[in-house]
């Protein structure tokens, strides 16, 4: 397997056209931005082909010297926006045209890294019962029967909260993926992907595991019976659910200009 090559001075750029700007000044960035953008170079340089099997985990870890909790969540970020796809026990296969992965920008995985959660919970109750109403109409069988797995195993996991928001977020995921509107998955993307990294603290604002997963049913029999509406409608009674869940059990620290930093409830 190609190592994904580092920009040294012993190993230059082969396609700088510049070789002062190998000097210009170092820019702060973050570790997931680094690893997307040498996973671009790696995807150009070996010319892959929707269907190719990506290095594991290990081994990309390994060649860029991260962790393998970094190289997971900018997989997990890339799954989302549908630029690769896991299959349990075989690995990681790129799932779109080279294209649409080298206009993808590096920031869009390393945007949530300073999002407020407050804002991230504002920009979700205006976003997802938008993308909700129309996956009501552009859901195919196979995206509900996805909504319908996740909808069951939540119910499977009540006694589970942790394992109950996993579930929960899947589903939200799935909601995402059928509204066939690239710009608000990328949206969704991002806000979902915050709620991931805090998956412990926002499952401590769950209060009535069984009420959640009844609202979330409602989303779901919508989505069945092609109402847009309803959906939308469904949606918008779990956002305020939630956020009078985090407004009764969440008590944090006040941020700048005064806001607390809640947590939202999947």
């Amino acid at each position: 397997m190609a190592r994904i090559e580092t920009l040294s001075p012993k190993n230059p750029d082969r396609n700088s056209e510049d070789p002062e700007l190998l000097l210009r000044p170092i820019e702060r960035v973050g570790i997931n931005e680094q690893i997307l953008s040498r996973l671009k170079s790696f995807l150009e340089q070996k010319h892959l082909k929707v269907g190719s099997k990506l290095p594991s985990e290990r081994n990309l870890a390994a060649l860029l010297q991260v962790s393998r909790p970094s190289i997971r969540e900018v997989l997990r970020g890339l799954a989302i926006l549908g630029i690769v796809k896991s299959k349990q026990g075989d690995g990681t296969y790129l799932a779109a045209s080279l294209h649409r992965i080298l206009s993808l920008p590096d920031q869009i995985l390393t945007l949530q890294e300073s999002l407020d959660l407050v804002e991230v919970a504002e920009a979700r109750s205006a976003i997802e019962p938008v993308v909700a109403s129309l996956a009501a109409t552009r859901a195919s069988q196979e995206d509900l029967h996805r909504v319908r797995e996740q909808l069951q195993a939540m119910k499977e996991s009540l006694e589970d909260r942790i394992r109950f928001l996993q579930h929960d977020l899947e589903f939200h995921l799935a909601i995402m993926k059928a509204c066939g509107n690239e710009v608000l998955k990328r949206m969704m993307s991002v806000v979902l992907e915050k709620l991931f990294d805090h998956s412990r603290q926002v499952a401590q604002n769950y209060s009535d595991l069984s009420k959640i997963w009844t609202l979330h049913e409602e989303i779901y029999q919508a989505l069945c019976r092609r109402d847009s509406r309803a959906a939308r409608a469904a949606m918008i009674r779990h956002m305020k659910v939630s956020k009078a869940d985090n407004a009764r059990l969440t008590r944090s620290q006040p941020s700048a200009g005064g806001r607390g930093k809640a947590t939202q409830s999947a």
